[in-house]
């Protein structure tokens, strides 16, 4: 009896491992790859935020493309680059995932008002699981502006 019952004991055991080595592989199999890790996921969404240079209503909406890559779309209340209208369009076409950020050195600005197009460099960093900080220099590195996005809309 007492051997019968280490035969069960040892064979649940064989069992429940197996089944955990299962788990496992399956889970390591079906990981993401680093282009579409849950970091890159993480700014797909509809973002506000204020501007503190001109205290203006930012907004930026980011959506995945294939290939890894992300669109951004935005608009402002005030285009300070734009001589402070607000008639202008934000677009980013090629943002990609780099290091938990979010890059691209084609930040357009196209202001409507005037014809002019502005390219600057982006970086988007995650502060908090929808609080994301939109960095854009110019194309040598200087600053230009740093505004805190929140998400708004469900991911």
């Amino acid at each position: 009896m007492k051997r019968q019952l280490v035969v069960a004991v040892s064979a649940a055991l064989v069992v429940a491992a197996a089944s955990a080595a299962l788990v496992a592989n399956a889970a390591t199999s079906s990981r993401p790859s680093a282009r579409h890790t849950p970091a890159a996921r993480q700014f797909v969404g509809y973002w506000m935020g204020i501007d503190p240079l001109d205290g203006g209503d930012s907004r930026r909406g980011i959506t995945r493309k294939g290939g890894g890559r992300f669109a951004v779309i935005g608009r402002d209340t005030v285009f300070t680059l734009c001589d402070g209208t607000d008639r202008a369009i934000v677009t980013v076409g090629d943002a990609t995932p780099s290091g938990g950020s979010l890059v691209s050195d084609n930040f357009i600005i196209s202001c409507t008002n005037n014809g002019q197009t502005i390219r600057l460099k982006l970086r988007y960093g995650v502060l908090d699981r929808n609080v994301i900080r939109e960095t854009l220099t110019t194309q040598s590195g200087d600053p230009v502006d740093k505004i805190i996005f929140h998400r708004v809309s469900a991911r």
